[in-house]
């Protein structure tokens, strides 16, 4: 009969680990979402930049303001890979399911209907992207 309060106090600790290690990995999980979004976001990576520059670097006025049009002007042009690539990756994945619904028959096209991705499944939206309002060099 000794054991039984073991037991207790064992399952108890247990009990208390196990939370905390769940709680943990939530917490964790859900900051290293927000940051990964906030890396996303190219004007983020834009000002970052810019003040870890200043900081580090110490440029003169003028300098800096030089050194931040360089900066806007890499921005525009990432964004500009970004939506390319994204419209070429759109392309390849419409002209997969083109080949693919050429090779089935009518009941498996039917059943591969609801698997294929529907055309607002890969907007820019969905993927997290926006074209920029700014003008393009």
């Amino acid at each position: 009969m000794k054991q039984l309060p073991h037991l207790k106090i064992l399952s108890s600790l247990l009990a208390i680990v196990l939370a905390s290690g769940s709680a943990g990995f939530l917490i964790g999980h859900r900051l290293a979402r927000r940051e990964m979004a906030r890396r996303e976001n190219l004007e983020n990576w834009n000002e970052h930049v810019a003040r870890e520059f200043e900081r580090i670097v110490k440029p003169t006025a003028e300098q800096g303001a030089r050194i931040q049009g360089h900066l806007d002007h890499a921005v525009r042009e990432l964004e500009d890979i970004r939506l390319r690539t994204i419209a070429q990756s759109t392309n390849v994945i419409w002209r997969l399911v083109a080949d693919v619904e050429r090779e089935l028959n009518p009941d498996q096209r039917l059943a591969f209907e609801a698997m294929k991705p529907k055309p607002a499944d890969l907007t820019l939206d969905v993927l997290k992207v926006k074209p920029s309002s700014e003008p393009r060099p």
